[in-house]
């Protein structure tokens, strides 16, 4: 299948995004848990050669390998979507358990940037994760330490937290694959977020560490109606449909079948191209990148973009190519910063 931009498209969107009125954007209040990392990241050239190299360090007895680049950044699906968000001009506010050097970085990283951490549990374990990245396209392979992620329960949220989720205008619960109470926080926050009419929104990550769970998931959460939209990718999508994707029309074919079986909106987004299934499918080609410097973050700033155009009412087309030019502005920008709104307007325009 050959898929190619519509240009009227492209220029609905910028229409639009022009026409925005930036001193309103804050009106939009938008609830994320539970997660916080502190991500680590080293740049290495091809696996292969890399681990030749740590293997002789290790064979020798150890020893040191300079030269490597490394960052330290935000990490986690929540903090990552709420500070994409917070670029994009909304109010994001971030609920998560960490400790009090987790939340000094948080600070730094969100709390400077607009993301309201008041909300912040600072009783907890810190969350790290090194990201190892291979090659020109900077395939990553992550280690983790889930800290207190991996135990954030609904019973954790006191009553300023449950008020400021009944005032939201979206909530987005993230990373069920990483906590062992993940079902029953979605459940319980999605059930009292619709008794206040709010949206809700759902990515799991990748469930496979938790495959024995996935029918329990699919059944307390999944064919909820309290489930407004579910996001995901083509390699999450293969744990959730019976159906195997091989081609792009077996990964519509996939994901229709789990729309069929399912309340939620299912948005999908894929390195090609993003679709939305609802009472129809929407597909959107993903727009050409030519230079990609990251991968990692990628989907949490597609959910942002996503969430964004869902709240300010953009048509479905719109709002996947929004969507999908949020994500491609992030990875094709030389440093790890996610983009404003005027950079996504300049940076649509050239497409």
């Amino acid at each position: 299948m050959v898929m190619e931009l519509d240009r009227t498209l492209i220029d609905r969107v910028l229409i639009k995004l022009r026409e925005i009125d930036h001193n309103k954007l804050s009106n939009n209040h938008v609830v994320l848990l539970p997660d916080f990392f502190v991500d680590h990241f080293l740049t290495l050239n091809e696996f292969e050669n890399n681990f030749s190299r740590i293997k002789e360090i290790f064979l020798q007895g150890g020893g040191n390998i300079p030269g490597i680049p490394q960052k330290i950044s935000q990490g986690g699906n929540s903090a990552n979507t709420a500070l994409a968000l917070a670029r994009l001009g909304f109010s994001p506010h971030l609920i998560c358990r960490t400790d009090k050097l987790g939340f000094h970085l948080l600070e730094y990283f969100l709390g400077k940037n607009g993301v309201d951490i008041s909300h912040v549990k600072t009783d907890g374990k810190l969350a790290i994760t090194t990201a190892l990245e291979f090659g020109e396209k900077h395939t990553n392979v992550m280690i983790g330490d889930t800290g207190s992620v991996s135990d954030f329960s609904f019973e954790l949220l006191d009553e300023k937290d449950k008020d400021l989720i009944s005032r939201a205008d979206m909530i987005c619960v993230t990373t069920w694959n990483l906590n062992k109470n993940g079902t029953d926080l979605a459940r319980s926050v999605f059930e009292l977020a619709k008794k206040h009419n709010t949206r809700t929104f759902f990515d799991t990550g990748d469930p496979s560490p938790r495959k024995e769970e996935i029918p329990t998931l699919i059944n307390n959460v999944l064919t909820d109606e309290n489930l407004d939209i579910l996001g995901l990718n083509e390699n999450e999508l293969l744990h959730y449909s019976d159906i195997e994707a091989n081609s792009v029309e077996d990964v519509i074919n996939s994901a229709t079948d789990l729309k069929n079986r399912i309340h939620a909106r299912v948005d999908l987004h894929t390195a090609d191209f993003a679709c939305t299934i609802n009472e129809s499918c929407t597909l959107v080609p993903a727009p050409s990148i030519n230079n990609k410097y990251r991968s990692t973050g990628a989907g949490d700033t597609w959910n942002a973009g996503n969430i964004f155009a869902d709240l300010l009412g953009f048509n479905d087309d719109e709002r996947l190519f929004f969507a999908g030019c949020v994500a491609g502005c992030y990875i094709s920008s030389i440093e790890p910063i996610h983009p404003s709104l005027n950079e996504l307007i300049e940076f649509i325009g050239k497409i």
